[in-house]
């Protein structure tokens, strides 16, 4: 009878010492790449490329918009850029034109200023009258005012050249700005093909007729490679957990499966900080509840393995590699009775 208690004790003692090795939580779901799928661009959707569940790869389409708007403002765009190049052609010609009337203005000029020239002479040795001096006059003011306008008209095609009457037809602001706009019809001629963006089971498929709107979600793919599973583990559970460390999943739909991984990384928050209205601990009530800290489990998939979904509820257990020692169950049973709670108050306090 007395060998009992002591088997007893010896039995816990070492259920207690291999304990310390393994943590666990099924707390935990399969967790996957999901892409909602939205247009760019606005209409009617007219065919749908895939079915509901089907596996799609990345760059096939999925649905098609109605593109016949989209063609129509292409066309518009580049009619408008063709327009545009022929008004800067225009502007380089009559830039052209004003130079040479500019030329023959100044000849006309010169011929002015000799013609007064000469009618002033005669004026003065009273051989003309004075009215064809002041005609000559005239013709010298005609002149130069002339000369005047067609330099400012000169500095205006200037400026719409730019600044430069050399200019490239495709290096004009007006062209770059309009080929911006053909460009951009493109792009959303493009658009009305909707492709994968990524490898997966396309999910919600919509139908024909759907109304896409930009920004708003049509279907969804949910990736079904490079899976990971999100383990919530208590936060006094992770005293020894470190990245790296082997780890066995059980996933509740195949009870008789286990897979295995290894720990990627653990969480810098626990759940509480993410949530919508965080728990505000300084005011009212306060209960002490254990927090609990995500640990991504990268998941190791073997030839015959049944597929894994996104969402599944799975078993967790990590290895830490740690074996607890006497030291430790000495220390623990003096906490648990109290004993030395005064050497570890802090001090200066």
């Amino acid at each position: 009878m007395w060998c009992l208690p002591l088997l007893a004790v010896g039995v816990g003692i070492a259920a207690w010492l291999a304990a310390g090795r393994y943590v666990g939580t099924d707390n935990a779901y399969i967790k996957g790449d999901r892409v909602m799928i939205a247009s760019e661009v606005t209409g009617p959707i007219v065919e749908v490329a895939v079915e509901e569940n089907q596996r799609v790869r990345r760059g096939q389409l999925l649905f098609r918009i109605d593109d016949e708007p989209y063609r129509l403002a292409l066309a518009r765009a580049e009619s408008e850029v063709e327009t545009v190049r022929a008004d800067v052609r225009g502007l380089r010609a009559s830039y052209r034109q004003k130079r040479e009337e500019i030329k023959s203005a100044k000849s006309q000029e010169a011929y002015a200023v000799a013609d007064f020239d000469r009618q002033n002479e005669l004026a003065q040795r009273k051989v003309v009258s004075g009215q064809r001096l002041d005609e000559a006059r005239r013709d010298l003011d005609v002149a130069r005012q002339r000369i005047a306008m067609l330099n400012e008209e000169l500095m205006r095609l200037e400026a719409a050249l730019a600044g430069n009457p050399k200019i490239h037809t495709d290096e004009h602001p007006r062209v770059k700005q309009v080929e911006a706009a053909r460009d951009e019809a493109a792009l959303n001629l493009r658009r009305t093909r909707v492709v994968a963006s990524i490898d997966g089971i396309a999910a919600r498929v919509p139908t024909v007729g759907t109304r896409a709107t930009p920004g708003t979600a049509v279907m969804t793919i949910v990736a079904d490679a490079d899976l990971w599973i999100e383990a919530n583990f208590k936060e006094t559970d992770l005293t020894r957990v470190q990245p790296g460390q082997s780890a066995t999943v059980h996933v509740d739909t195949y009870p008789n499966r286990v897979w295995h991984g290894t720990v990627e990384s653990i969480a810098q928050a626990t759940g509480a900080e993410f949530a919508v209205l965080p728990p505000q601990n300084a005011s009212g009530n306060w209960v002490k509840v254990v927090q609990r800290i995500t640990v991504r489990i990268k998941v190791r998939s073997a030839a015959g393995d049944p597929p894994l979904r996104v969402g599944m509820s799975a078993v967790v257990e990590i290895d830490t590699g740690h074996v607890r020692s006497f030291g430790e169950l000495t220390s623990t049973i003096a906490r648990t009775l109290g004993l030395g709670g005064a050497a570890a108050t802090p001090q200066g306090h």
